[in-house]
C-alpha cells in the first residue's frame, strides 16, 4: 500500500508491510535483532489501556521487551496496562529508513507529527510485526513518539530501524548498510557511545579508533543489517579481524572467535549450504584489545563446481573453518526436597534413590528437549531427573550467557541430546478383580496433585467444596487419595476429604503419577441439591466496560463505575471473564478487575 505524505517536506512515502508472527520472542527460534539500544527513551507505564493511571517512569535503553505473562514492573498490573515513550533521534543520513514494530496487543507509532503506524486493537493470534518503510527521510533529529497496550495474555513490544538505501557490503547481489553501535568497552557492556550507519564493514583502524569518541584500544562494536539474498543455494562468508568477531545469520552462530589475535589480522570463512532466498537479518560483533585494529566482512555466492565469483580477501589466504568451542561443563542444582532420582527418563521408570535440596550433580546428557537429564550421583551409579526440580548451570561462566540471541544460555547447545522414548506414568490395572473403588467427598476448596505429594507433585487443578468423586486408590500411609473428579484423575490431600462407604484400607496402594489433564480443561461445579450459592463481586480496578462478548473484541453495552457491587451470574471457560446485570442489561466485565466479595469462582456457573 502506498501513501503520499507531505508533513513539512520530511516523508516523501511509506510503504507498509504486515507481517504475522504466532510466537516471536516467546519461542527459541525467533531471530534477535538489536534495537537501536542506547536510544535512551523516557518511558511512562499505566495501568488500564488507555493511560489511565501512571504508576512509573523511567528510562528505557531500548524498545525490546518480552514480558510473556509477566508485566515491566510489580507496580504494573500484569493485563490491561498501557505504555508510552517518547525520544529525540538524530539520523545521520537521509534517504529510506525502515522502521519495524511489532507487538501484542496493540502499538501506534509517530515520526515527528505524523502516524506511521496504528494498530490500536488486540491481538489474539499473538504477536504481530508490521514494517514501514521511508523513502526520504531527512537527516538530523526526529520526534519519536511508540504507545502500547496489553490486553490479556502474552505482552511484549518492539522497534527498531534501519537505513535502507543502496550500496553496501558483498556479492552476489546481497548488499546492506549496517546499523553500527559502538562502546568503549571490549565486551559490548556499559553506555553506547554513538551509533551510525555503515555502508560495508571494511575497516583497518591500525593504531587509531573509529571516532574521535572512541578509545585507540579496548572497544568494540556491534553492527546489524537486514539483507536480501537473491539467490537460494551456498553462500560463503569471511569474516576478518584484529582482535575478536563473531557473525550470526537470523538465530544461527556461524562465527565464534572471540579472541585476541596476537599474530595480528586472522580470516575465518564459513561455507552456509542452503541459504534460502529473501531477507536475513546478519549480526557481526568485534572487539579491539590492544595493538592493530580491524574488521573485514564479506560473502559470495558459490558456484556448482565450489568456486566463487572472484577474490574474497585480497591477498589473504584463507584458513580452514574455525575450531568448535569445547563442551561446557553442566551441573544440575536441586530446587526440591528429596527429589526423585528415576532408572530412566520419564514417570513410568522406578525410583532409584532421592537427593536433597541445593545439591549439584553433574549432567551427562538429556532427551531431546532437555525434560529429563541423566545425572552422576557420585556414588559410582547414574540416574535420571526431571528438568522441572533441578537447576542448570555451567561452570564456564561465559557459557551461562545466551551470546546467539536463542533466548537460552550457551551451554544449552553443548548438552548431549540421547535418543531414548519418555516412559509414560504407570497406571491402575483397569480391570483389577481386587481393586475396590469408593466415592468421597471435599470437606474444603482442595488442590488436584499429579502425584501424592506436596513438595514433589505438581497443582494440576482443584476440586470444589462439597463435590463429589470417585476413589481408585490410596498412597502407602493413607495420607492421600487418588481420586477420579468428572473424568480427571489426581491425588487430594486425606485431611479434605470424607469418605462416603468403605473404609481407605479396602483401597489399594498406589504411587502412580497422573498426566496432567488437556490444556484448557475446566472443573465444573456440581449442582448441589438444595444448596443455592450466590457470588458478589465488585468493580475494584477503575470503571469496568460491559461487552457483549467474553472477549475485548466484544462491543461496549454499558460501563460499570468503579466500586459498584453486584451478583456475578456466570463465568466463561477460562475463568477470564465474569456474566453480570448492570442496569438491566446483561453482559461481560474482565474478571480480574473484580474483587469477589461472597462466593467462589468454583461456585460459578459455565456460561
Amino acid at each position: 500500500m502506498m501513501r503520499k505524505l507531505t508533513t513539512c517536506g520530511v516523508i516523501a512515502a511509506m510503504i507498509l508491510v504486515l507481517v504475522v508472527e504466532s510466537s516471536l520472542w516467546f519461542s527459541a527460534d525467533a531471530p534477535v535483532v538489536e534495537a537501536n539500544a542506547g536510544t535512551q527513551w523516557n518511558a511512562q507505564y499505566f495501568n488500564g489501556t488507555e493511560f489511565n493511571e501512571l504508576r512509573l517512569s523511567r528510562i528505557d535503553d531500548q524498545i525490546n521487551f518480552n514480558w510473556a505473562t509477566g508485566s515491566p514492573d510489580p507496580s504494573v498490573s500484569a493485563d490491561n496496562f498501557s505504555a508510552r515513550w517518547t525520544k529525540s533521534v538524530n539520523f545521520p543520513t537521509a534517504g529510506k529508513w525502515t522502521f519495524r514494530v511489532g507487538a501484542d496487543d496493540g502499538v501506534r507509532m509517530w515520526i515527528d507529527v505524523t502516524p506511521i503506524v496504528n494498530e490500536w486493537h488486540g491481538n489474539p493470534e499473538g504477536f504481530r510485526t508490521y514494517e514501514v518503510s521511508i523513502d526520504t527521510l531527512t537527516a538530523g533529529p526526529h520526534d519519536l513518539k511508540v504507545e502500547y497496550f496489553e490486553a490479556s495474555g502474552n505482552a511484549g513490544v518492539k522497534v527498531e530501524w534501519f537505513y535502507a538505501g543502496t550500496g553496501g557490503t558483498g556479492t552476489g547481489g546481497a548488499t546492506a548498510n549496517w546499523t553500527g553501535h559502538y562502546f568503549n568497552s571490549i565486551d559490548l557492556s556499559g553506555s553506547e557511545v554513538f551509533n551510525r550507519v555503515d555502508s560495508a564493514i571494511n575497516f583497518n583502524w591500525a593504531t587509531g579508533s573509529p571516532d574521535s569518541r572512541i578509545e585507540p584500544d579496548t572497544f568494540s562494536v556491534r553492527w546489524n543489517a537486514t539483507v536480501n539474498f537473491p539467490t537460494p543455494g551456498q553462500w560463503r562468508f569471511v569474516a576478518g579481524a584484529d582482535d575478536g568477531i563473531r557473525m550470526w545469520i537470523d538465530v544461527t552462530q556461524i562465527i565464534d572467535e572471540w579472541h585476541g589475535n596476537p599474530e595480528g589480522f586472522r580470516t575465518y570463512t564459513v561455507d552456509v549450504h542452503a541459504l534460502t532466498a529473501g531477507n536475513h537479518e546478519l549480526r557481526v560483533e568485534y572487539y579491539e584489545d590492544t595493538g592493530n585494529a580491524g574488521v573485514q566482512v564479506r560473502w559470495e555466492l558459490v558456484s556448482g563446481d565450489g568456486t566463487t565469483a572472484g577474490t574474497l580477501v585480497p591477498g589473504t589466504p584463507l584458513p580452514p573453518p574455525p575450531t568448535p568451542n569445547p563442551i561446557a561443563t553442566v551441573f544440575a542444582a536441586v530446587t526440591g526436597q528429596r527429589v526423585n532420582v528415576r532408572t530412566g527418563p520419564g514417570l513410568g521408570n522406578a525410583v532409584m534413590a532421592q537427593i536433597p535440596f541445593e545439591e549439584d550433580y553433574r549432567v551427562l546428557g538429556g532427551v531431546g528437549d532437555l525434560s529429563w537429564l541423566p545425572i552422576d550421583l557420585k556414588d559410582g551409579r547414574e540416574g535420571w531427573v526431571s528438568n522441572d526440580w533441578v537447576y542448570l548451570y555451567a561452570v564456564e561462566p561465559q557459557e551461562n550467557i545466551d551470546t546467539t540471541g536463542g533466548g537460552q544460555p550457551d551451554f544449552v547447545d553443548d548438552i548431549p541430546r540421547i535418543d531414548i522414548p519418555v516412559a509414560p506414568p504407570a497406571a491402575l490395572p483397569a480391570n483389577d478383580p481386587l481393586r475396590v473403588i469408593l466415592h468421597g467427598r471435599a470437606t474444603d476448596t482442595v488442590n488436584l496433585r499429579d502425584g501424592p505429594s506436596v513438595g514433589g507433585a505438581r497443582v494440576i487443578g482443584s476440586v470444589p467444596q462439597n463435590a463429589t468423586f470417585e476413589v481408585e486408590a490410596r498412597n502407602l500411609n493413607g495420607a492421600w487419595f487418588l481420586i477420579n473428579y468428572q473424568g480427571i484423575r489426581g491425588w487430594v490431600n486425606g485431611l479434605f476429604v470424607t469418605l462416603l462407604d468403605g473404609t481407605f484400607s479396602q483401597l489399594v496402594a498406589s504411587s502412580e503419577v497422573v498426566p496432567a489433564p488437556p490444556f484448557g480443561t475446566v472443573f465444573v461445579p456440581e449442582t448441589q441439591p438444595g444448596v443455592a450459592v450466590t457470588v458478589r463481586g465488585r468493580a475494584s480496578a477503575g470503571n469496568l466496560n460491559l461487552r457483549d462478548a467474553a472477549s475485548l473484541r466484544g462491543n461496549e453495552i454499558g460501563l460499570v463505575p468503579q466500586g459498584t457491587e453486584f451478583v456475578v451470574e456466570g463465568r466463561n471457560t477460562t475463568g477470564a471473564w465474569y456474566l453480570i446485570t448492570w442496569n438491566g442489561v446483561q453482559g461481560w466485565v474482565y474478571a480480574p478487575s473484580v474483587a469477589l466479595l461472597e462466593g467462589r469462582v468454583t461456585d460459578l456457573p459455565i456460561r
